[in-house]
């Protein structure tokens, strides 16, 4: 494949994905959960809010809450709840610029490069995915994406399969190491993770 010089910014979609059943939080949004004094999202918005990326959020429930911050909200295409794919799936056909850049809502301490960082890396790869890394393996809900992905996304998931790791495999992404901010990557998987996330985002 032909490396491409760079890939705006602008031609980026950031897709924030909240559609998760929160289930090892007791089924809480965990978008909306309060983390230093304010829900994870804002935190995440704030830390990107320099990017020119249009932003979208995926989300299932809590509809009018997340459509209060101004962007988007896409609910899942299909039914039956699939998981991270669906709402990728759901990015993919929403988004107007070429690509989709994907990260979990519950990442409030993501990096505000992480956009350019997987910009570059595509561009340099001339592939049509790449995927965050750290310590040799790859961070699944944290890639961007082109936008004519999609049918082979959906026939992924119709063959019955959910794992993102398999289709990321699948499409052939390429990894994008990311060893020098694992902060990143600490999301809200339990409670402890709320704890953790607070000390590093109180001032």
């Amino acid at each position: 494949m032909t490396a491409r010089s760079t890939i705006p910014l602008t031609d980026i979609s950031l897709l924030i994905l909240a559609g998760g059943k929160g289930s090892r939080m007791h089924g809480q949004d965990k978008g909306l959960m309060e983390v230093a004094g304010k829900p994870a999202l804002e935190h995440l918005l704030e830390r990107l809010s320099a990017c020119p990326c249009p932003v979208l959020i995926s989300a299932n429930r809590n509809l009018e809450r997340y459509a209060a911050y101004g962007h988007p909200v896409i609910p899942d295409t299909l039914d039956n709840f699939r998981g991270p794919l669906a709402g990728m799936l759901a990015g993919l056909m929403a988004a107007t610029g070429q690509y989709v850049l994907t990260l979990p809502v519950d990442a409030p301490l993501v990096s505000p490069q992480y956009p350019a960082r997987m910009a570059s890396a595509l561009a340099e790869n001339g592939g049509k995915a790449c995927v965050a890394s750290l310590d040799r393996r790859i961070e699944p809900v944290f890639c961007l994406l082109d936008r004519t992905l999609a049918p082979d996304l959906q026939e992924y998931l119709d063959r019955g399969h959910r794992a993102v790791n398999g289709w990321l495999k699948e499409i052939d992404a390429r990894p994008v190491d990311f060893s020098d901010s694992p902060q990143q990557f600490i999301n809200l998987n339990v409670e402890q993770d709320q704890k953790l996330l607070k000390r590093y985002l109180s001032p």
